[in-house]
């Protein structure tokens, strides 16, 4: 308990209308990831590949069993078993992740690009990528939108971590 808070001094409601909007970026960026995911596969079918950048930014379809560069290749009930445990540990620490706007933008989009890999992996067992960064002989593990979302998801909660980006107490509350 907060030193500065009375021992008999209500919770503080809990914040609805923050946890209503983190779950509804997390929907969005799951269906976006979805939806791209079904383009990818029909337009990318058979080897085809898009230049963007060319030399730098194609899509190409990959199909991975595993996680980030394939790490736990094959080991889908594990991988499925960790993506619905992150799911829940976010759900259980909402209170302290809708505390700043920047932490719900950061939870909603590890939220979404959790569920949009596991539903790939509770669909197929395999997770759908497409976007493939090159340079020269270097290449960059192909990825997707839901990996996006989880990556700049972890970016944004750490800086929401800093002192500076916490929520700092009302001028009506004792500081101590």
């Amino acid at each position: 308990m907060d030193p500065a808070t009375p021992p008999d001094a209500a919770p503080a409601p809990f914040p609805r209308r923050a946890a209503a909007r983190t779950g509804a970026l997390a929907l969005a960026v799951a269906a976006l990831d979805q939806l791209s995911k079904t383009a990818a596969a029909a337009r990318l079918a058979g080897g085809a590949s898009v230049p963007i950048l060319p030399g730098w930014l194609d899509l190409r379809l990959a199909l991975n069993d595993g996680a980030a560069w394939s790490m736990l290749a094959g080991r889908r009930a594990l991988l499925c078993a960790v993506s619905a445990g992150m799911l829940v540990l976010l759900a259980a620490n909402l209170r302290q992740l809708v505390a700043t706007r920047l932490s719900r933008v950061a939870a909603g989009l590890l939220a979404g690009g959790i569920l949009g890999n596991l539903v790939d992996r509770l669909r197929t067992g395999l997770v759908v990528d497409f976007i493939d960064v090159h340079r020269g002989a270097w290449t960059f593990p192909t990825f997707n939108l839901a990996d996006s979302a989880i990556c700049v998801g972890v970016g944004l909660l750490l800086i929401s971590s800093l002192p500076c980006f916490r929520t700092r107490p009302s001028s009506s509350s004792p500081r101590s």
